[in-house]
């Protein structure tokens, strides 16, 4: 290609391609916010990342929506990062953590008592057996316990311990989840296994099973993979997704209970 060519045609293609990836993360300050926290999070020094929440506290609307609005896009720009070879999975799940501390910090200090209700719905949040990051069970917990549900939070490491958990404890409904940060699509399977085998146990026949995760997000044909009733694509959305649940589950017979 001549030299007039390179200056005419592709240097100006390069510029624009350039100046629109820059108007794209001006145009969202919230994405761009939870990146620069990600790589705050696995920074040696953790100074700068809990300036960072604790100047988003001070502008968000309420904790929640600083939870449900910086720290879950956080947790898939750790991902993103992995992705981008520019951390391990040890530095995610390190960084989670520090996002669940700093979510319990903060509901500890900051939250009103949940809603009161007469007859609370009772909901079982997990991981995943074998799913080291618990994030999405933690947001989620504190979501559903401050709008009046009664939570559970587990850590079962095995089927067996969770099917033994839903055999001797009576449930609503449980929501099991995945990575928040990285798509784990080859642990679907294996969730399937889980939801069939947690499904079996259940003292309760018409248990509804919503599932979390960045996969769920991703994918739309996901939450039929694994089998449950219902997917959030968003933690705003986990009420509304179990209660729905609940109704389609009470709404059918009693045969149809069973996923197969």
């Amino acid at each position: 290609m001549h030299t007039e060519s390179i200056v005419s045609t592709v240097i100006p293609h390069l510029v624009v391609k350039h100046t629109s990836a820059r108007s794209r993360v001006a145009q969202d300050p919230a994405e761009a916010r939870a990146a620069e926290l990600a790589r705050l999070l696995i920074a040696p020094n953790l100074a700068d990342a809990f300036d960072l929440i604790d100047k988003s506290l001070a502008r968000a609307a309420s904790p929640t929506a600083l939870f449900t609005g910086l720290f879950e896009p956080t947790a898939r720009s750790l991902g993103n990062l992995w992705s981008e070879d520019a951390c391990s999975e040890f530095e995610v799940t390190i960084g989670l953590c520090h996002l669940q501390t700093a979510m319990r910090r903060i509901s500890f200090d900051l939250l009103s008592a949940p809603l009161a209700r007469s007859q609370p719905r009772s909901v079982l949040l997990v991981s995943q057996p074998g799913e080291p990051h618990s994030f999405c069970a933690a947001l989620h917990a504190e979501l559903l316990r401050q709008a009046g549900w009664n939570t559970v939070s587990e850590f079962p490491d095995t089927d067996r311990a969770l099917s033994d958990l839903v055999a001797n404890g009576w449930f609503d409904a449980v929501n099991i989840s995945l990575s928040p940060a990285l798509r784990r699509e080859h642990w679907l399977p294996r969730m399937a296994e889980t939801i069939r085998k947690l499904r079996a146990a259940s003292r309760n026949p018409a248990l509804a099973v919503v599932a979390s995760g960045r996969v769920f997000a991703e994918r739309s044909d996901a939450v039929a993979l694994v089998g449950a009733d219902a997917a959030t694509i968003s933690s705003v959305q986990i009420e509304r997704c179990l209660m729905r649940s609940l109704l389609n589950r009470t709404a059918r017979p009693a045969a149809n209970f069973a996923w197969i």
